[in-house]
């Protein structure tokens, strides 16, 4: 899968994540007002969901400050 950045409008950017055979995975909810503000929600949302992966293992979630 991949991410691609799509001009909405002159002025508005998103993302979209597609797959293998370029279909719409996802799509972001919101609009950028320019690429790169739109690349840079797509990066964040890719490690929010690595970091979810890794979490995938199981066991009880650490709670606290450290």
């Amino acid at each position: 899968m991949q991410f691609e950045i799509r001009e909405r409008s002159r002025s508005l950017w998103s993302w979209v994540l597609v797959n293998e055979t370029d279909e719409p995975v996802l799509e972001s909810r919101r609009s950028f007002p320019s690429r790169a503000q739109a690349m840079a929600a797509a990066l964040a949302f890719s490690q929010l969901v690595a970091r979810a992966g890794r979490s995938l293992g199981g066991g009880p979630r650490q709670v606290g400050f450290l």
